[in-house]
């Protein structure tokens, strides 16, 4: 064999082992590309899992420098910026996502809510009527139209899209309780009773619902169910409110009752009881100082 002949050989095999050389290199590249942005996907999601926003945004930052059109990670900056207060940032981030996909029904839900936060009711009302002409079924969508028609003082349309979002997800405690709160407006009280009832069912923790059960019973005069609706919703947050109100006002009525039949003990002992769930009320300081003389 000539040395022309051996050099042409080695020439050609050295290409080949070049190109071989090349391409694994290059899908090494891709492989590391990969795992670099799903390793940082994944920190970013356990950070914002765990509560860590600012640390969650620098990795999700980190990924779209290696997938700028990373659907998920420009999703979850969105509502991270969201969570931090910027609404600006958080819309850029849901639109950019949209950008990639016009029916990313998570992004458009989410500029619909920022549209709510800045006030444009009417454009939150077109996104959300955007998604369910690409997603029939998304409860999601029906019930913020139901809220957007309860803001406007439409029960009945409210009522409407609030069936709707129940019957697509009956399985959420929030939908409901709105429910709830639409057919309260509406004087439908049984229909409420079902639905804030339902509501606790799916969470037993929800106080909203009870406090306006208790309301329910108290408007009814059923005084000692209401008091154990608020009761109960007080004993699982001491801190609520509306429960405190609710029973201090209860509790008020009930010692003034009491003292109009002439039982001043009894209304004392009512006073006590609104002193001790809330020590700053006015009422119940001033009447117990009257009449403990």
């Amino acid at each position: 064999m000539s040395y022309s002949d051996r050099y042409s050989r080695f020439t050609v095999f050295a290409g080949i082992a070049l190109m071989w050389i090349l391409t694994s290199g290059i899908q090494d590249a891709a492989s590391v590309w990969a795992a670099d942005v799903n390793t940082l996907i994944f920190q970013g999601s356990d950070l914002h899992y765990r509560g860590d926003v600012e640390k969650a945004i620098q990795r999700f930052e980190a990924a779209l420098q290696f997938d700028p059109a990373n659907e998920f990670a420009l999703n979850q900056l969105g509502l991270l910026y969201a969570k931090k207060g910027h609404y600006q940032r958080a819309a850029n981030k849901f639109s950019a996502a949209l950008r990639i996909d016009r029916k990313n029904t998570f992004a458009m839900l989410w500029l619909g809510i920022l549209s709510l936060q800045r006030g444009d009711t009417n454009k939150a009302f077109d996104w959300f009527t955007a998604i369910i002409k690409i997603d029939p079924a998304n409860a999601d969508a029906y019930y913020f139209i139901g809220t957007i028609y309860n803001f406007r003082h439409n029960p009945a349309k409210a009522i409407e899209f609030l069936k709707k979002a129940r019957d697509a997800d009956s399985g959420e405690s929030e939908t409901h309780y709105r429910l709830g709160k639409a057919f309260h407006d509406l004087d439908m009280v049984a229909n409420a009773l079902l639905e804030y009832k339902k509501a606790i069912v799916i969470k037993p923790t929800h106080t909203r619902a009870m406090n306006e059960i208790g309301w329910i019973f108290f408007n009814r005069g059923e005084f000692q169910s209401a008091v154990k609706w608020w009761r109960k919703s007080l004993a699982l947050n001491p801190r609520n409110t509306d429960a405190i109100f609710n029973l201090a006002k209860a509790y008020n009525d009930a010692a003034l009752a009491a003292l109009k039949r002439g039982n001043k003990e009894e209304a004392l002992g009512w006073w006590q009881k609104t002193l001790k769930i809330n020590p700053s009320n006015k009422a119940a300081k001033y009447y117990l100082k009257k009449y403990s003389l």
